[in-house]
C-alpha cells in the first residue's frame, strides 16, 4: 500500500495525468497550432507507454522519466501560446531556412 502511494507507479500516473490534461486542452486549440501540439503529444506518449508496460532499469527509468517532464513543459509552453504568437514564430523561422536555397538559374 506505501508504495503504491508513494512509489514509482504514482509518478508514472501523474506523468499520464499530466500528459491527459494537455492533450484535453491542444484539442480546443486552432489548426497549425493543433496539429503540432498533439503530434509532439503522440510522440511524448510513447514514451510514458514505455514507462508503464516495459521492465526497464533503474537509470534509464529517470532517465525516461525526466525527458518527458522536460517535453510536457514545452508542451505546455506550447498550450499556453495564443495562436497569433505561434502563426509569427512560425514564420520567422522560416526565412532563416531560405538564405540556404540557391537561385534558380
Amino acid at each position: 500500500m506505501f508504495t503504491f502511494l508513494f512509489g514509482w507507479g504514482r509518478r508514472v500516473r501523474k506523468l499520464r495525468k499530466k500528459w491527459d490534461r494537455l492533450r484535453e486542452k491542444a484539442l480546443k486549440k486552432k489548426q497549425p497550432l493543433k496539429s503540432d501540439i498533439l503530434t509532439k503529444l503522440d510522440q511524448i506518449e510513447q514514451n510514458i507507454r514505455i514507462l508503464e508496460e516495459r521492465r526497464v532499469n533503474r537509470v534509464e527509468r529517470s532517465r525516461l522519466a525526466k525527458e518527458i517532464e522536460i517535453d510536457l513543459e514545452g508542451v505546455k509552453a506550447m498550450v499556453k501560446m495564443k495562436e497569433e504568437e505561434y502563426a509569427q514564430q512560425r514564420s520567422a523561422a522560416v526565412p532563416s531556412q531560405q538564405k540556404y536555397q540557391t537561385r534558380p538559374s
